[in-house]
């Protein structure tokens, strides 16, 4: 498999760990969650959100460093027509 499909399968796992804390941000602070005395009203679900949030970006960062993301050489050699983009150095 080629670096660039590998890097295509990582952007794809990443996006959906991006979806999964944009999610829980605007679920969790979007509408009325703060009190008449500007105080959240459920401190705990927002802590709540914020740690799973935090651990998807976590996740999306694992696979952003473990990634071995394709050089201009790959680019190249698919622009070009070869069925098999050759591996970075």
């Amino acid at each position: 498999m080629s670096n660039i499909t590998k890097a295509a399968n990582a952007t794809d796992q990443i996006q959906d760990h991006v979806g999964v804390a944009i999610d829980r941000l605007q679920r969790g602070f979007n509408g009325r969650i703060v009190n008449g005395y500007g105080i959240y009203s459920d401190p705990s679900m927002r802590r709540s959100d914020l740690i799973e949030a935090q651990k998807a970006i976590e996740a999306a960062l694992s696979i952003i460093r473990s990634t071995d993301w394709p050089s201009n050489a790959e680019y190249d050699a698919l622009d070009q027509g070869s069925d098999e983009a050759v591996n970075s150095p």
